[in-house]
């Protein structure tokens, strides 16, 4: 149950999250340098991600490894209300994003090691981050729409401290956790399994990464405001309770090519909505699909990486993952969506980013099926 209350809490803060890109706007920042600050950042926060494996070698425990990358988070986020410039921004968000980036993973290394074979169920416990998320997001957005955009900042910090006396309740890893290093990283890329599924995760959180940064803004150019967007968030993490909820029968029932086409397609039908019909009824009915895009797509992903890493490199496994998901997809989305942002507008971004899911989509489940196939041939 810990783990469930300690995901409750946890998963607030990004909530709050949703919330930086209105603040950029408000102290002045256009579309393309708001890409900037979420993009450049996490470029060199990425490449400092060993540091976190070498700490955790060396302490031989993540969960004080978790206890710093807490901290550091919860100092950072203090500091944010200080910077109102482009530079200043960029360099916070850059020591933000080193601390944060390695939150998810690491608590999910907990978690699984908890679960030890039944990693399948990984979506029981999740479910719990996005209650906590669908309660609280839309008040938070009302709350800042009321007062300041600023505020959201003080939230966050309160639950990191909540979040930090929660950590010394969760189990203790009862192993050696191994995280990123240069020898791992040789020996599990040599499973193509794993490269071509973080291939197709690239690029569909590459669209993904793209709404989270723009949608905001997208809401407000079409003349929504903080509360409108959290109505839309509200929407969004509620639907993903049922994908969490059901994901572990979902994947011991479906080969793994028909999950990920009807991800992929979720996905083309979310962003056409969005590109062809800008209207409210129909943007916040988009919301639904991400009990797919996301939470079907993320339980599914922590699965299918555990059971291909084995336990030797769960850690690895999840912290390449997540450098993927939530980092290089990052990079690329803020960057490429800001720039289409900034000349043809989000209908047109969207419109673009439904043709490269759908795409990438057909390939990878094409493939996945060749491979399927050629199992049971051989069975």
């Amino acid at each position: 149950m810990v783990f469930k209350f300690y995901n409750f809490i946890f998963y607030i803060t990004m909530a709050a999250f949703a919330y930086f890109n209105i603040y950029f706007r408000d102290v002045g920042l256009d579309s393309f340098q708001i890409g900037l600050v979420n993009a450049v950042p996490r470029i060199f926060a990425l490449l400092l991600l060993p540091v976190w494996g070498i700490m955790t070698d060396y302490f031989q425990e993540n969960k004080k490894v978790l206890f710093i990358t807490l901290v550091g988070t919860l100092i950072t986020v203090l500091i944010f209300p200080l910077a109102v410039s482009f530079k200043a921004l960029l360099i916070i968000m850059f020591l933000h994003t080193l601390f944060q980036n390695p939150v998810v993973p690491l608590s999910d290394c907990l978690l699984l090691d908890y679960l030890g074979d039944q990693s399948s169920l990984y979506g029981r416990f999740r479910l719990w981050g996005s209650i906590g998320y669908m309660l609280t997001v839309s008040v938070l957005g009302y709350f800042l729409e009321q007062t300041a955009s600023v505020n959201l900042f003080y939230v966050y910090a309160i639950v990191i401290v909540i979040s930090i006396f929660l950590l010394k309740f969760l189990p203790q890893s009862t192993r050696e956790i191994e995280v990123l290093n240069l020898s791992d990283f040789t020996k599990i890329f040599k499973k193509k399994r794993l490269l071509y599924f973080l291939i197709f995760v690239f690029v569909l959180q590459t669209t993904m990464n793209a709404n989270y940064t723009y949608f905001p803004l997208y809401i407000v150019d079409h003349g929504g405001g903080e509360f409108l967007l959290g109505i839309a968030m509200t929407i969004s993490s509620g639907s993903e309770i049922l994908a969490f909820f059901f994901s572990d029968k979902i994947i011991k029932s479906n080969r793994f090519s028909k999950i990920i086409f009807l991800i992929s397609l979720s996905f083309l039908f979310r962003w056409l909505l969005l590109a062809f019909f800008p209207i409210n009824a129909v943007i916040l009915a988009a919301q639904l699909f991400h009990s797919i895009t996301f939470g079907l797509f993320f339980a599914v992903g922590v699965d299918y990486v555990n059971k291909i890493s084995g336990e030797k490199f769960r850690a690895t496994g999840q912290n390449i993952y997540s450098g993927v998901y939530m980092g290089l997809s990052a990079i690329s989305g803020s960057l490429i969506g800001g720039k289409i942002y900034q000349l043809f507008g989000g209908e047109i971004m969207y419109l673009f980013w439904g043709i490269v899911v759908i795409l990438t989509g057909l390939v990878y489940s094409l493939y996945l099926l060749k491979v399927e196939r050629k199992v049971l041939a051989n069975d």
